[in-house]
């Protein structure tokens, strides 16, 4: 029975590992533009002041957790040689996301965070859509 035990033992450490793609982190980084996209367009509302603060702050969790999600997942994920560079820029990003998010969940009504948010996330977008060229050699 020992046996058993170490082979499902393996098996299940060796189910979260893996070396992870070009593909599956260009998806994931697509995700993360989508994300701050999503960001900017609420942090925009709250900029103008056309956002109630209750959405706000939902959306705001909703989709922090999501880019926390995300950066955990590419944090574990073991990277092929050639994309760990990328991968790492992509944790940073998500990181990065999630604490815009925590930010416009702290001050739903804040017009001026909002405003500043906005811009953040666009460039934070930016980035995210770097990574993507240099996985893919395409603009998303």
């Amino acid at each position: 029975m020992p046996g058993a035990v170490t082979i499902l033992a393996l098996a299940l450490s060796a189910a979260g590992c893996g070396d992870l793609s070009r593909g599956e982190l260009s998806r994931g980084v697509e995700s993360l533009s989508a994300l701050a996209a999503q960001g900017g367009l609420i942090a925009n509302g709250v900029a103008r002041d056309a956002t109630k603060s209750t959405y706000t702050r939902v959306m705001a969790k909703t989709l922090g957790g999501e880019a926390e999600h995300e950066a955990e997942k590419l944090a574990d994920a073991e990277p092929s040689p050639e994309v760990v560079r990328e991968r790492n820029a992509a944790v940073q990003v998500a990181g990065e996301l999630a604490d815009l998010f925590s930010e416009l969940q702290t001050f739903p009504g804040d017009e001026h965070h909002g405003a500043l948010i906005q811009r953040h996330m666009r460039e934070v977008k930016e980035q995210a859509d770097a990574v993507v060229v240099r996985l893919t050699g395409e603009a998303p």
